[in-house]
C-alpha cells in the first residue's frame, strides 16, 4: 500500500488544492481531492477508469453538479430551506430554488478540507469544522470522513461528527461509477437494490410523506435490471431518469446495492448500515441548472450514483429516520464500494 500526495491546483480563493492517491497490492489507484473531501477516480492496474470526476481544481470550483463530494451536513433536499428544532426555526441557505440542496449554498463541498494520511491503514482521513456561521445550521461541528482502500479492493467510507449544539447530520457521498469504464453507456449496467419502497416526490423532489411501492413499476430493481430498460418503461416521460430516494431492507453484511456490467464481469457492491440510497443517473435532456447542458453533452448517461443516507426531508417526516445529531453526542456511518473482477 503506497499512498502520494500531489498539488491538484489552485482555486480563485488562493487556496491549494491536494490530490492523494492510494496504491494497493493489486495495483489499482483511489484518488481523492482536499476540495470537498471529494472521491476523484478508482483507477484499474490496466488503466480502466470507473470513477467519473473532474481532472483539474477548477472543475471542483466551477461546477455545481457535486461530483465525487462529500455531501452534507444533510443530504438531499430540506423543503423550504427551514426547519424546526427545539421550538426554533432554522432558516437555511437556499440554493436549488426555495429548498436547500445538500446542505445549502455553503456545505461540505465548498470546502478545502484538511487531512491526514495512514499508508500502513490505506487510509485518509479528512476534517473540517461547520459554524453556524458557515452555513445557518446550529451547532459547530467538526465532522470527518475516512476513506479506506483495502487489498480486497474495497472503498470504505466512514463519516463522523459531533456538535455543540443539536444540529442535524446526513451525510453522504456523491462519487458517480461506472464499473463499465466512464466512456460508457451506463443504462447498458444492471442494477440491483433491496428496495420495496421508493418515496414520492413533489415535482421539486421533495417528498410528499408517501412511500409506494416499487413490485410491477419502473422503481422494480428488487431482481436485476437493466437501468436503460427502466427508463424505457416510464413512457417516454419528458424528465425520464432517476433521480430517486429507495427505502432499503438492511441485512448487516450484505450488499444493498449492485451494479453490474454484464460484458466484462465488473461490478460495485455497496455494503451501508443508511437506511435509503439516492439512484441518480444523468440525462443530457433534462438540463436546468446553469452550466448543466455543456456537461451533459459531454457526459451523456456515462455514470451512476448511489448516495446511502437518511430518507430524504427526515426533519419533516420523523417516521423517515432521526437526522437530529444531539449535543455533545458523536454519530458515525459507514458505507462500503466492493469492486468485483478489477
Amino acid at each position: 500500500m503506497t499512498i502520494t500526495v500531489n498539488d491538484l491546483g489552485t482555486m480563485p480563493n488562493g487556496e491549494v488544492v491536494k490530490q492523494v492517491v492510494i496504491e494497493n497490492a493489486n495495483g489499482h489507484k483511489l484518488g481523492l481531492v482536499s476540495w470537498g473531501a471529494s472521491w476523484q477516480f478508482l483507477q484499474t492496474k490496466a488503466g480502466d477508469e470507473l470513477v467519473l470526476a473532474y481532472k483539474d481544481a477548477q472543475g471542483y470550483w466551477d461546477h455545481a453538479y457535486f461530483l465525487g463530494n462529500a455531501i452534507g451536513r444533510v443530504a438531499g433536499r430540506i423543503d423550504g430551506a427551514s426547519f424546526e428544532l427545539n421550538g426554533k426555526t432554522v432558516n437555511l441557505k437556499a440554493n436549488e430554488g426555495k429548498n436547500a440542496l445538500h446542505g445549502g449554498e455553503d456545505n461540505f463541498a465548498t470546502r478545502n478540507w484538511d487531512f491526514t494520511v495512514d499508508e500502513a491503514a490505506g487510509s485518509v482521513t479528512f476534517t473540517t469544522t461547520m459554524t453556524e456561521a458557515d452555513d445557518n445550521f446550529p451547532g459547530t461541528m467538526p465532522t470527518s470522513l475516512t476513506y479506506t482502500f483495502t487489498d480486497n479492493d474495497e472503498v470504505r467510507l466512514d463519516f463522523s461528527a459531533e456538535s455543540d449544539e443539536d444540529t442535524l447530520y446526513n451525510p453522504t457521498s456523491h462519487a458517480y461509477f461506472n464499473p463499465a469504464g466512464i466512456d460508457t453507456d451506463a443504462r447498458e449496467l444492471t442494477l440491483q437494490l433491496k428496495s420495496p419502497r421508493h418515496l414520492e416526490f413533489r415535482e421539486d423532489q421533495i417528498p410528499t410523506g408517501k412511500l409506494l411501492e416499487t413490485a410491477g413499476t419502473p422503481f422494480d430493481f428488487q431482481t436485476p435490471a437493466k437501468i436503460g430498460d427502466k427508463i424505457a418503461e416510464m413512457n417516454g416521460a419528458y424528465d425520464a431518469k432517476f433521480d430517486d430516494a429507495f427505502e432499503l431492507v438492511y441485512e448487516a453484511g450484505t450488499p444493498s446495492a449492485i451494479v453490474t456490467d454484464e460484458k466484462s464481469g465488473r461490478a460495485i457492491e455497496m455494503t451501508t448500515d443508511r437506511n435509503a440510497v439516492i439512484f441518480f443517473i444523468t440525462n443530457p435532456a433534462v438540463a436546468d441548472h446553469e452550466g448543466d447542458l455543456d456537461w451533459f453533452e459531454a457526459n451523456p448517461y456515462n455514470a451512476v450514483a448511489l448516495e446511502a443516507q437518511t430518507l430524504s426531508d427526515a426533519i419533516h417526516h420523523p417516521e423517515f429516520g432521526d437526522i437530529v445529531l444531539p449535543a455533545g453526542e458523536k454519530r458515525s456511518y459507514t458505507t462500503t464500494y466492493a469492486f468485483k473482477n478489477l
